[in-house]
C-alpha cells in the first residue's frame, strides 16, 4: 500500500501519536549536539558551563533557581556568586610545607586562604574521588548531616540553625578541585539519544503497521495467521502500548539531555 493512501487509512489517534514521536525525534535529534557542545563542570546536583576569558575561567548556571558563578583565576583565586551573595575571594596555593604527615606522606601540599585567614592546611589526592587530607593526616570531612523542617528551615549536625548564605557556600574540596584539578565534562549523551530513538523507531513502525505486528505476535501459535482478526481488549492493550511506549521515549530523551558526563 502506497504511503499516502496508508496515511489517509490512520485514525486521528494513530496520525496524532506518529506525529509527535517524529517530532521528538527531530527536536531532541537538534537539541542534543547543541547541548552537548558546551563544556563545563557538575557542581553539587547542577552544571555550570565554561567559558575562558583572557587566563580567567568562568562557571556559570542556575543552582536550587539562583544564578551561580565561580571565577578561577591563574593566580589560584576564586570568587563565587550565588544569588545575592558573594563568597571569597579565596586564595589556593601550593604548598609543599603543607604535605600531611603518616600515611598519607608525599602527597602535594596546599593551603587555603579567605584574606588572611587560613581555612586549610595540608594534601590532596587526585583522581576519580577528589580528597583532601589535613596536615596532620586526617581525611577532611566530606559528610555533612543536615535536617530539614517542614517550614524549610536547614538544621545542621550541631542543631544549629543553617542560614541560605551559609547552605550555599562552596566546600573546601571544591575549591581546590577547581583551581587544581578541574573536571571537564559536558552535559547531554548522544549514545543514548541513538538508543532512545531505536525505541521510537520501533514504536512508529508498530503505528505504522499495526496489522503486520499483530500477526508477527501470533506467528507460530496459530495455524491460519492470515485468517485472525485482533479482539477489542487487543487493540486496546496496543494503544496503550503506544502511548506508553512515547511517554518512556520522551522521559529517555529528556534524560539524555541533561545528564552530565
Amino acid at each position: 500500500m502506497p504511503w499516502s493512501e496508508r496515511w489517509k487509512e490512520m485514525s486521528l489517534f494513530r496520525k496524532t501519536l506518529l506525529v509527535l514521536m517524529a517530532a521528538m525525534v527531530l527536536g531532541f535529534g537538534i537539541a542534543t549536539p547543541i547541548v552537548t557542545s558546551v563544556r563545563g563542570i557538575a557542581y553539587e546536583d547542577g552544571f555550570l558551563g565554561m567559558e575562558e576569558t583572557g587566563e580567567n575561567v568562568w562557571y556559570s548556571g542556575r543552582l536550587d533557581g539562583e544564578n551561580a558563578e565561580f571565577i578561577v583565576y591563574p593566580s589560584g583565586t576564586v570568587e563565587y556568586r550565588w544569588g545575592e551573595y558573594t563568597y571569597g575571594p579565596y586564595q589556593v596555593v601550593e604548598d609543599p610545607s603543607a604535605s600531611p604527615e603518616g600515611q598519607w606522606s608525599g602527597l602535594p601540599g596546599i593551603e587555603i586562604r579567605r584574606g588572611d585567614e587560613v581555612l586549610f592546611r595540608g594534601g590532596y589526592v587526585e583522581g576519580s574521588w577528589f580528597m583532601l587530607v589535613q596536615e596532620d593526616g586526617e581525611p577532611l570531612d566530606l559528610v555533612t548531616i543536615r535536617a530539614y523542617t517542614s517550614t524549610g528551615e536547614v538544621i545542621g549536625e550541631n542543631g544549629r540553625s543553617i542560614s541560605e548564605e551559609e547552605l550555599h557556600e562552596p566546600s573546601l574540596s571544591s575549591l581546590a578541585k577547581l583551581v587544581l584539578a578541574p573536571e571537564v565534562t559536558n552535559r547531554g549523551s548522544v549514545g543514548l539519544y541513538f538508543l532512545v530513538t531505536l525505541l521510537a523507531a520501533f514504536n512508529m513502525v508498530q503505528i505504522c503497521f499495526p496489522d503486520m505486528m499483530f500477526r508477527l505476535s501470533l506467528w507460530g501459535h496459530v495455524r491460519n495467521v492470515e485468517a485472525a482478526e485482533p479482539s477489542d481488549f487487543y487493540v486496546a492493550m496496543e494503544h496503550l502500548e503506544w502511548m506508553v511506549l512515547a511517554v518512556v521515549c520522551f522521559a529517555l530523551y529528556w534524560k539524555s539531555l541533561f545528564s552530565i558526563g
